[in-house]
């Protein structure tokens, strides 16, 4: 009777354990679709490492929230000179705006396939790391 009650409380600690480490430092997801081709094929494994606070640079695969979540390729970083539709535009390193006063709000333009789309450093959920075993 004791082992199994110490055999039922480990095998909690490690579900509890397990929620907690999946969903606030590591997150796996299947890639849904090949518009990331070459990078990232479909049904490819990748896992989010929500707690990277390093420097993103161009070429990151990110997993980004807007109303839900989305995975990018980082393709401009804060300081790069970009084309929108004709235009010239410098991708802002601050967000410069009086109202929220934030001094790391930081604009990326990320390729998602044939799409583009400005996300900013907050937004970014976590670095992807593909899963593989077998290179390409």
């Amino acid at each position: 009777m004791r082992n199994a009650v110490k055999f039922i409380l480990a095998v909690a600690i490690a579900l509890v354990l397990m929620l907690v480490v999946r969903t606030y430092a590591f997150t796996i997801y299947k890639v849904s679709n090949s518009s990331l081709e070459p990078v990232l094929k479909k049904n490819d494994r990748i896992v989010v490492n929500k707690l990277y606070c390093g420097r993103f640079s161009r070429g990151d695969i990110v997993v980004f929230a807007a109303d839900s979540s989305y995975l990018g390729v980082i393709g401009n970083i804060p300081g790069d000179t970009v084309m929108l539709d004709g235009k010239h535009y410098v991708l802002p390193e601050r967000c410069g705006c009086q109202r929220c006063g934030c001094s790391e709000r930081a604009v990326f333009l990320v390729w998602q396939g044939s799409k583009r789309a400005l996300i900013y450093k907050d937004d970014i959920i976590g670095k992807a790391y593909r899963l593989s075993l077998i290179k390409r």
